[in-house]
């Protein structure tokens, strides 16, 4: 309903209810009016028939009195008039002959008895009838006295006067003075409401105006303008909020042109307020700002990682996901993450180049539209993929691959990927920069030649690892390798071909270990083997394994073929001792112990190759 029609309806209301009060107040006041003359008609009659009959009765009339109570009877609107002697004058004078001299009925009786005026109306739809009657009381103050010719006692009720009158003609008077207001009224009240609706009608639209526009502008729509308006006060606050509704649409449009593209063109699925929607941006940016002043500080990758499963599980509401980590050079895959319940479509672990579309193409892949996009890629058949791949550098690149179950999901999903990017693009340097930071860690531990570890790696695992292992119960065994005669072939054949049988020995360690263990080339022809976890037959079974296997290697250099073999001491930490350090020495003088005793022997530490002076120690 417009307000114009509102405030009409109010006013019309109100002046409604005036009009009937007034018409109400009227009408009890006319029928008070009309009573009340009645009354008074009445008791001018009274008294003139009071004065009469005393005169009559003075001048020795009496028995002409009923001429005159009949002349008096016809007058206008008296229906009829009638006296009523008291016991005591009926017993003084006798009792009167006379039709209209007697009680006609309670009333007459009650107001002899009381000496109390009583009044009775009685009204139907077309007649009004008014019937008094007033008592007679005897009074000394009366000219002539009263009890001059009375038996009787001061007050005492004489008798009464019983008047019938028909107000009939009074009452459609009063109507007609009500029809008359009241038409009056309503002529006034139509006149009134035109006026009215003529002045505020402009008002009452500007406000119609007003209210659509703001009501549009709360559902998003910032295109609507308000009308100018009539009146100068209406077309300044028109022009006001078209002025504020147009800088709004302005800077909205902007920020979500500008800062929607700086988050990879996210749009809503959910509603198209311009404001709400920057509102989403602006947050979705401060998070990703502050995503990057966090993982800046994140010592390292799994750290970052780890950071990142927070943002897709509980910042994005990802429930099924897998992160893939693919190493270009090797180019094989590792999986980072799997959330709870996460079945990858694709176990994909090697030739991930050609293999994996997503990376191939260096492309988002969806399965909603071709089941069978990626070959490779084996989902359920209510479920849906997408893939993500994300190129962090030359060494390393990111896959994530998010599972579906319902198409709803799925289309909340798309919603949400140009988000992920942004976080990933966020990710990138940082992670990049930690990859570089690990490479040239691993560079700075590892031997150039071999490929393995070298001392400071030892070092930095003493550091870290083998005092929280000591705290478990971790038992290591510790193997030193020695190449012998390794001199003798450098001599001969040059360093390059010592070089290439160091190479051969690492191969055959490598080949020879499990994820347990850790190889260290310890300086020169010396190796270090850390087996975790080892026991007394694990230890002599992996060294007499790299013994014979290396042993069967023949080596083809200026003509000549030979076999090379090694020597193997080793020590068991914290079995034979709790330091460390010290556990390495009795694997190196088991080691000596081997050497000195004939070469290509795996000799376990004991106390018995210790020297004196080592005794004591032990």
């Amino acid at each position: 309903m417009k307000s114009n029609t509102k405030i009409t309806l109010i006013i019309f209301s109100m002046v409604l209810l005036l009009t009937s009060i007034i018409v109400v107040l009227v009408a009890i006041g006319s029928r008070q009016v009309g009573y009340d003359a009645v009354k008074k008609k009445a008791y001018l009659t009274a008294d003139i028939v009071k004065n009469s009959l005393t005169s009559h009765m003075v001048n020795g009339n009496m028995a002409q009195r009923d001429v005159f109570l009949d002349s008096i009877s016809q007058l206008k609107n008296v229906q009829s008039l009638w006296l009523v002697r008291a016991k005591s004058v009926s017993e003084q004078f006798g009792n009167s002959n006379l039709a209209n001299e007697k009680p006609k009925d309670e009333i007459d009786l009650q107001v002899l008895n009381t000496g109390i005026e009583k009044i009775v109306i009685e009204e139907s739809l077309y007649t009004a009838n008014l019937r008094i009657t007033i008592p007679y009381t005897a009074s000394s103050l009366d000219r002539p006295n009263c009890l001059n010719c009375h038996n009787a006692k001061e007050g005492e009720v004489l008798g009464a006067i019983s008047l019938s009158f028909d107000i009939s003609e009074d009452r459609g008077s009063n109507i007609m003075v009500l029809i008359y207001i009241i038409g009056t009224i309503s002529i006034f009240l139509i006149v009134f409401l035109i006026f009215m609706r003529k002045k505020i009608t402009p008002y009452t639209n500007s406000f119609d105006s007003l209210s659509d526009v703001l009501k549009k502008v709360h559902e998003g729509d910032y295109s609507i303008r308000a009308n100018p308006g009539v009146l100068k006060e209406d077309k300044e606050v028109s022009n006001w909020l078209n002025e504020l509704i147009e800088k709004l649409e302005t800077v909205l449009t902007g920020i979500e042109k500008n800062l929607t593209s700086f988050v990879h063109n996210r749009t809503s699925n959910v509603n198209h307020d311009k404001l709400i929607t920057a509102k989403e941006i602006i947050e979705d940016i401060s998070e990703i700002y502050h995503y990057k002043k966090t993982i800046e500080n994140d010592l390292t990758i799994d750290d970052i990682y780890h950071r990142l499963i927070l943002v897709l599980k509980d910042k994005l509401e990802i429930n099924c996901f897998v992160i893939f980590e693919t190493d270009l050079l090797k180019d094989e895959r590792k999986t980072i993450f799997a959330s709870n319940g996460a079945i990858a479509c694709c176990d994909l672990k090697q030739n991930i180049k050609e293999a994996c579309r997503a990376e191939r193409i260096n492309s988002i892949v969806s399965s909603e539209n071709f089941p069978e996009i990626c070959r490779v890629a084996k989902c359920k058949v209510d479920e849906n993929y997408i893939c993500i791949p994300f190129y962090v550098n030359e060494q390393k690149n990111i896959v994530i691959h998010i599972i579906s179950k319902s198409q709803d999901e799925l289309n909340n999903l798309k919603y949400k990927i140009g988000i992920i990017k942004k976080y990933l693009e966020e990710t990138k340097p940082i992670l990049e920069s930690k990859i570089l930071m690990e490479a040239l860690r691993q560079k700075n531990l590892t031997d150039s030649l071999t490929g393995l570890y070298n001392r400071k790696y030892l070092d930095e695992i003493v550091e870290k690892q083998l005092n929280l292992d000591m705290k478990n119960g971790v038992v290591y065994a510790i193997m030193f390798l020695d190449i012998d005669y390794f001199k003798m072939v450098n001599d001969t054949y040059g360093h390059d071909v010592g070089d290439d049988i160091l190479r051969k020995l690492a191969i055959t360690m490598k080949k020879s270990i499990s994820s347990n263990e850790t190889l260290i080339r310890y300086g020169g022809e010396e190796f270090l083997i850390l087996m975790k976890n080892a026991t007394q037959e694990s230890a002599k079974e992996l060294a007499n394994k790299i013994n014979a296997d290396f042993s069967k290697i023949i080596f083809n250099y200026g003509g000549d073929s030979f076999s090379k073999t090694v020597s193997i001491g080793y020590s068991f930490f914290p079995t034979d001792t709790d330091q460390f350090w010290k556990c390495i020495k009795y694997a190196d003088i088991s080691l000596y112990e081997a050497k000195s005793t004939g070469r290509n022997k795996v000799i376990k530490f004991s106390k018995d190759i210790l020297k004196n002076g080592d005794k004591i120690d032990y």
